[in-house]
């Protein structure tokens, strides 16, 4: 390894250790390329090689025409399960499944640690995912509510995990949440509406968490995951 190999990697490594600390937070704009040669004494080039390495590592994103932040996940990669070299035509059944095993544990979690905060932008999500159901008139709904429908209750999910305050948690569930985003096909949800009105359990689900009745609130994430695939496949 040559020195400016090295120099970049140790720079890299001091970078990602400031993220960790907590100096630098997610969402925020790190240095630029010329501050950051001032601060560690190199070359352009050594300094472009650690940012391109932690771009890489899903630490840091380039925002064109704004700069270098850090990612919201630090560390997080596109796929760090691997998931899409299983070779498996449809995994959304599996992926269901796995949230069938989480998901409702979560709620129970969610449902002791949620702060009053929390549980106000929860309601407020459902509320707007009840609002776009009754947009929903079988085969002649609109494809772009299906859309925000669906861009909704992920992020209804995905506060979920948020609300849980388990850290691991937090960061594995987007992933599978993520992931079933990824080859969601309106079309298919268009196709399988009827003209009856869709009843969601995101209200009940807030409703449970908000009484922190742990037990209920299981019992009704299983019931809308388990409604929900059978419901998509």
């Amino acid at each position: 390894m040559t020195n400016a190999k090295t120099l970049s990697v140790s720079i890299a490594s001091e970078i990602e250790n400031i993220i960790i600390e907590g100096s630098l937070k997610p969402g925020d704009r790190i240095p630029n390329e010329q501050e950051l040669m001032e601060t560690y004494h190199t070359s352009r080039s050594t300094i472009r090689e650690a940012i391109k390495s932690l771009v890489s590592r899903g630490t840091l994103e380039i925002r064109r025409g704004k700069g270098t932040f850090v990612c919201q996940l630090p560390g997080m990669t596109d796929d760090p399960l691997g998931l899409n070299f299983l070779g498996i035509d449809n995994l959304n059944p599996y992926l269901y499944e796995a949230r069938l095993i989480f998901e409702p544990e979560i709620c129970g979690l969610s449902a002791k640690r949620a702060t009053d905060q929390e549980i106000r932008i929860l309601q407020k999500l459902s509320d707007s995912i009840d609002e776009l159901d009754k947009d929903l008139h079988g085969q002649e709904t609109e494809i772009q509510v299906i859309q925000q429908l669906h861009e909704k209750d992920k992020a209804f999910h995905m506060m979920l995990c948020r609300t849980c305050h388990n850290p691991v948690l937090e960061r594995m569930m987007p992933i599978i949440i993520r992931s079933i985003s990824v080859i969601y096909d309106p079309i298919t949800f268009k196709n399988r509406l009827t003209s009856k009105p869709r009843r969601s359990t995101h209200d009940k689900i807030c409703k449970a968490i908000s009484a922190h009745n742990a037990e209920l609130a299981k019992e009704l994430m299983y019931q809308h995951l388990y409604n929900a695939m059978d419901f998509n496949y």
